[in-house]
This record gives C-alpha cells, structure tokens and sequence, in this order.
C-alpha cells in the first residue's frame, strides 16, 4: 500500500478525470461508456477518459488525488429519450429529491462516500445523466441517444474547458 502511494506521488497524474458508467450490452445503459470512447481524442490535454463500466468500488482509485471529476451516466426519471441532465450529488441531496442518479445497483452516493471514508474524494464531482429509452439485451444506443452523445461532449468541455487551453474540435 505504501508503494502504490509513493507512486502516485512521483507519476502525475490527470487534474481531471471523466468517467463514463453503463453496460454497453443493454443498449442505452452503455451511454457513458459510448460517450468516452467518442471523446477520445477530443479532449484537452491533462483530461483522462475512463471506460467505468458497471462501476462499482473497483472506481475508487480512478478518483483518488483528483481535483475534479464528472461521471456520464444513464439514469430513467421518466424523461424524453435524450433528455439530458447536469448535477451534483449534493444538488440532489440538498433538494430533498429522491431521483435516482444512476441505473446501477452500487450507486455514485456510495462510490463518493467510499472515497470520502477513504479520503480521495475529489474536490468537485458532476454527474452528467442522461435519459436512457431502452436497457433491454443488445448492443448500441437508440437513435435518440446517438443524437446527444455530441451535445454531451460539448457539455463536458464547458465544464472542464476554461481551465484547460486549446480543445480539440467535434
């Protein structure tokens, strides 16, 4: 455990990380996980792009020693397909609103406490959700979900973008 630290300390590691969440074998649950693989190679520099999968507390060192990061994942709060939504877990909270931020079982509440107890939460955390329209088997988004897969790189680069110099283009 010390070496991994010690490590951590002497290789710089990504101010920000952008974690996309989903199984890609359940059509749009997978909307994270397409998200990041279409933002590679368009992000700026010092951004890491995480294909989380079904996370779960296998995540925690991904968060570890980072200033920010921002999930993609896809959530149903009975929205149009492709409705598109930006928030903080303490949003949420502090709204006394029970909206469910993800389709998973381990949830990002418990991931980001996991990582307070362990003292590696990241100062800023932002979920991008997005309205899923179908979790059934198969491969691939839904029209309505490939349509705002551009939006949410956009989305991604406002949050991130003023602090990070030239971005690449769509």
């Amino acid at each position: 455990m010390r070496w991994a630290r010690l490590i951590r300390i002497i290789i710089p590691m990504s101010d920000c990380v952008v974690i996309g969440i989903g199984n890609t074998l359940q059509l749009d649950d997978g909307v994270g996980v397409y998200a990041v693989r279409y933002m590679r190679g368009k992000m700026p520099e010092g951004v890491e792009l995480v294909e989380g999968s079904v996370y779960s507390v296998d995540l925690l060192p991904a968060l570890e020693n980072r200033r920010k990061v921002i999930f993609i994942d896809g959530i149903d709060a009975g929205e149009e397909p492709g409705a598109v939504f930006r928030f903080t877990p303490e949003q949420v909270r502090d709204a006394g609103r029970i909206m469910p931020i993800s389709l998973h079982d381990f949830g990002l509440y418990e991931l980001i406490m996991a990582s307070d107890l362990l003292d590696q939460r990241p100062r800023e955390v932002i979920v991008v959700a997005v309205q899923v329209k179908s979790v059934e088997s198969g491969e691939g988004l839904s029209e309505e979900l490939k349509a705002v897969i551009p939006e949410i790189h956009r989305l991604i680069i406002d949050e991130i973008g003023y602090e990070s110099g030239t971005i690449p283009e769509d």
